[in-house]
Formats: structure tokens, C-alpha cells, sequence
């Protein structure tokens, strides 16, 4: 009864409209069922009708059994009482309300100030109520998916994915859902997945229909071919799925997007090779619908494919700017992950944040064009995407921009003199944080940048310490060594700290000396990682 309830007071009306008293319908049912008001009944017929809800008009029917009870209202004359109240109509509410107090007259159940008392409290509640047949169909779903969601999160979450695929910002929020869930979410598989989003154990594989320019029909080609057994490699792919529906540009976005990982990991690789490979399997079919043999008996199946060309892997940057060209969003990781850990001490919002409180943010101290600008300030990290650069009227250069972090994306203009300033940092794909002026209202959402800088010298300026893990169990020889090199080679002014994990799960900080301050940005991540490995350091 109460998510009934409250599904029908969670509404603007009941949330917003201050009753005689200055408190709203929901505040008055939320003190009475916590027990800090009595509740009361204005004549003692009122208390069946109402007792489940605390003594609050909360549904449409309420009026309508209180209208029956008091004024001997038939059905159809309460029904046409709701309507009245619902279009909020003076002339009606003023016949309806004489009605009223002569059926209450005649029947003798109220005297006529008490009458009009409840009459008045019918229509005040009544112009807000909600229909409880309504609300219970709604409270059923509300149950089970709450239920679905607790228990099957993972099922749940690839279900709303699949559902809401055609919405960018609810797939990023979606996304940005799992991973606060801990549920991993899974490039596309050529081997694995299917047209949409999939529970996979306890992770959620993105389908092959959210790779661009992979359509239903060549979808079902490759589920079609995969029911003969997995694919083991490139070549034996392009040889059995072959078609129209299925050419160079979706493989392409198939390897880009890491739908080939589970056969070959190198995606560089499979690009350089992906051409002589096609070639290879469009002879191969050929040959097989000829049915012709060769000179020395040989078949079509014995010749083997063209091996794939040595080619060193794309750098992780590289990688992730592939997947987003080919499926819209970062998936095996993100840019923003090696600041993860320090992206709050120097930015004060997400995109996230914006949408939900940016309307709550301390109005503004600056100026704009010689008078007081009040927007919100905010400060945020994300990557440049969508970037487009236009003339003003004057023709002076400006620009927008799509800045995305791991929750979402939001609009951002540079206007002239912002874009002439950080010119040389405004470029696609680029990690950066934008400080500006934050402009929402009900159809956009979008920031006036003054400042924009790359990330890795907001991060380096916001750092005074270089905090380094060295799990001893672990180390490969001579390691210490070759950490201090890489140290020595990244110079800067942080003080560096490294915590010694002992294999008894103990730890020990040793304090590097002054000659070994280092810089927060640059290359020393990576340089580091590759010494001790992924996720060792850390700023403060």
C-alpha cells in the first residue's frame, strides 16, 4: 500500500502545491505515517476511505467513495465530480460543491459547516490526486523490477542497456551504473555475443548491435555462421561469413571495437592483415563454387590463409580511440582512468552531476560583458569529441565541443577570445579540464568555458606527492634499480613515497630523498607501470 502511495505522490502537484498550512500533500502523509502528527478525520465515515492512506486524499477514488458515502453520490455522478476537480473549473466546482452539501442535507450524515469543510478538503486534495488503479499497475512493475534489480543485477542492467541502447545519455549512466555495481562491462565478441546486450556470468557483453554499420541482417550471417562452430581466426570468419551485408567496413569496426580479441589480441594487427585476408577468402569461394580441383588435386580447403603481418600493438590511447570510432563509448578502459584516484582535487563536477545538481551550485561572482554574471562556475575533466570550429559574426574563430568523462557527456563553447587563448590544447581526443560558466535549463545542458587545460598539467599543478607501491613478492631483479632510473628521469617538484608490500601483507614507506622529486605528468605512468605494472602509483 505505501509504494502505491507513494508512486502516486510523487508527483509535482503533491510535491510542490502548499496546502493552507505552507506543507505539501506528501509532507503531511510522510508526518503522519512516521507517527509525528495524530491522524485526524473530519467525520468519522471518512476513516475506511481513508485510513490506509493517514487520513490523506491521496487518490481520485478516495473523492469519489467520499462523495458516495457523505452525499449519496451513483457512481457516475462521483465520476463526473472527479473530472470537475481534476480540470480545476470554478463554475463547476461551485454547482458540484451545492450538489454536494444538499446530498449531505438530505441524508443527514454531516451538519452543513462540516460539509463544506470536507468539500474544501476534497477539492484541494482532489486537484492533485492520482488514479489508484493507475498507481497499483505501476507499484506492480516498480516491485518486480526493484526485485529483478537486487537479485539479478546483471541480468537486469544488460535488459535496461538493451532497452535504452537508442539513448546516449542513458546508456552512459547505465554504463557508469555498472561499474559503481562492480559488473564489468564486455567489448563485443564475434564468438560470444549476440545482437543485444548479454549477462555473461557475473559481466554484461555489449551486442554486435552496437557496433556502427553492423545491421540486423549481417548480424544474423554471423550468428547463422558461428551455429557451425566458433570462429578461430580472421580469415576463417571472412571465409564463412561472407556477403554484401557483411564487407571490409564492418570488420573493420568489428577489430576496432575488440569483437576479435578472443582469436588475436593484436588489433594493429588484424587491421594491417584484414585486406590480403579478404582477398584471400573471396579466391576461396570462388574456388569453391567452381568446383574446380587443381593440377595436383588439390583443394580450395588446403590452402592455408596469409599469415597476419608482425605489427607492434596499439598504444592504449590508440586502442580506446578505435573502440569509441567504432561503437560510440570508451570500453576496455577509459582515458580518465590514470587520474582516476585525483580527478576530484582538481575539478568540482561530473557530467553527471551537472544534470542532477547543477541547478542546486552556488550562483556566480564573476562578469560578463561589464556586468554581474551569476551562472555557476564549475570545473570538469573529460576528453574532446565532436570538436567543430566556426566564425562569429564578426569573424572571429570559436569553438564547440563534446566533453566526455566516464559518466556522460556535455556541451562546451569556447567563444573568441577563450579559443584564441587555448588554441593549441582545443584539439579532438584530447584529455583536458574545462573550468567555466555552467548555462541548464529543461532542453540543454552546456558550459561557457573560460579555462581549458590539459589534463596532465591540471593534474601535475593539483599534485605535491608521488605515491609508488612495490609489492616485493613480485619484483623482478634488479627492478629497484631501474625504478630509480625511471624516478631520476621524470624530475619535478613532488616528493616521492614508495610502500614497500612485504609478502606477510606488511607494509613499510620509505621517503625519497630530495634529488628524487618528480613530475605528476608527463610519461612517468606509464614508464612506471612498465617497470612494476598497471596501477602501482597514486597522487595526493
Amino acid at each position: 500500500a505505501d509504494l502505491v502511495a507513494v508512486l502516486a505522490l510523487y508527483r509535482p502537484g503533491p510535491l510542490d502545491a502548499k496546502l493552507d498550512d505552507g506543507r505539501t500533500m506528501a509532507e503531511v502523509f510522510i508526518q503522519r505515517k512516521c507517527g509525528k502528527e495524530p491522524v485526524r478525520y473530519l467525520h468519522p465515515a471518512l476513516e475506511p476511505i481513508l485510513a490506509d492512506t493517514y487520513g490523506v486524499i491521496v487518490y481520485q477514488e478516495q473523492v469519489m467513495q467520499i462523495a458516495q458515502a457523505l452525499a449519496g453520490y451513483s457512481l457516475g455522478d462521483a465520476d463526473n465530480l472527479r473530472r470537475a476537480m481534476g480540470k480545476k473549473k470554478k463554475e463547476y466546482m461551485a454547482l458540484e460543491r451545492e450538489r454536494f452539501l444538499a446530498g449531505v442535507k438530505q441524508r443527514g450524515t454531516a451538519e452543513v459547516r462540516l460539509a463544506g469543510e470536507i468539500f474544501d478538503q476534497m477539492e484541494t486534495f482532489a486537484a492533485y490526486g492520482f488514479n489508484k488503479s493507475h498507481s497499483a499497475a505501476y507499484a506492480l512493475i516498480t516491485y518486480q523490477t526493484a526485485y529483478l534489480k537486487a537479485h539479478y543485477p546483471t541480468e537486469f542492467m544488460a535488459g535496461l542497456l538493451s532497452l535504452e541502447a537508442g539513448d546516449v545519455d542513458a546508456t552512459y549512466k547505465n554504463i557508469a551504473a555498472c561499474r559503481e555495481r562492480g559488473i564489468a562491462i564486455l567489448p563485443p565478441d564475434v564468438n560470444a555475443s549476440r545482437e543485444d546486450f548479454t549477462a555473461a556470468g557475473d559481466t554484461i557483453r555489449f551486442g554486435l548491435g552496437a557496433v556502427k554499420g553492423v545491421g540486423s541482417k549481417a548480424i544474423e550471417a554471423i550468428l547463422a555462421a558461428r551455429d557451425e562452430g566458433p570462429f578461430t581466426s580472421m580469415a576463417d570468419f571472412s571465409l564463412r561469413v561472407r556477403g554484401q551485408l557483411v564487407n571490409r567496413r564492418v570488420i573493420e569496426n568489428l577489430l576496432k571495437c575488440g569483437a576479435f580479441d578472443s582469436v588475436e589480441r593484436n588489433r594493429a594487427r588484424l587491421l594491417a592483415g584484414l585486406d590480403e585476408v579478404m582477398r584471400w577468402a573471396a579466391s576461396r569461394a570462388e574456388e569453391r563454387a567452381s568446383t574446380q580441383i587443381g593440377l595436383f588435386g588439390t583443394t580450395a580447403e588446403a590452402v592455408s590463409p596469409p599469415p597476419l603481418p608482425a605489427v607492434v600493438p596499439w598504444p592504449a590511447d590508440e586502442e580506446l580511440s578505435a573502440e569509441r570510432e567504432a561503437i560510440g563509448f570508451f570500453i576496455t578502459g577509459h582515458p580518465l582512468d590514470r587520474y582516476e584516484q585525483d580527478l576530484r582535487r582538481f575539478t568540482t563536477a561530473t557530467t553527471a552531476t551537472l544534470r542532477t545538481r547543477g541547478r542546486e551550485l552556488a550562483p556566480g561572482e564573476g562578469e560578463r560583458n561589464g556586468r554581474p554574471d551569476t551562472r555557476p562556475r564549475v570545473k570538469l575533466g573529460g576528453v574532446i569529441h565532436s570538436l567543430r570550429l566556426k566564425n562569429s559574426r564578426k569573424g572571429d574563430r570559436y569553438a564547440t565541443f563534446v566533453l566526455e568523462d566516464r559518466e556522460g557527456v556535455v556541451e562546451v563553447i569556447a567563444w573568441p577570445d577563450t579559443y584564441r587563448r587555448h588554441e593549441a590544447v582545443v584539439q579532438g581526443g584530447a584529455p583536458v579540464v574545462v573550468a567555466g560558466a555552467l548555462e541548464i535549463s529543461d532542453e540543454r545542458c552546456q558550459v561557457i568555458a573560460d579555462e581549458i587545460l590539459p589534463l596532465a598539467r591540471a593534474h601535475a599543478e593539483a599534485i605535491r606527492q608521488v605515491h609508488v607501491r612495490v609489492p616485493l613478492a613480485a619484483l623482478e631483479r634488479d627492478a629497484l634499480a631501474t625504478l630509480r632510473e625511471v624516478l631520476a628521469a621524470h624530475p619535478g617538484p613532488c616528493d616521492a613515497f614508495l610502500h614497500l608490500e612485504c609478502t606477510d601483507e606488511s607494509e613499510t614507506v620509505l621517503a625519497l630523498p630530495a634529488s628524487l622529486r618528480v613530475a605528476a605528468g608527463g610519461e612517468i605512468v606509464p614508464a612506471v607501470e612498465r617497470v612494476l605494472g598497471a596501477g602501482v602509483m597514486s597522487f595526493r
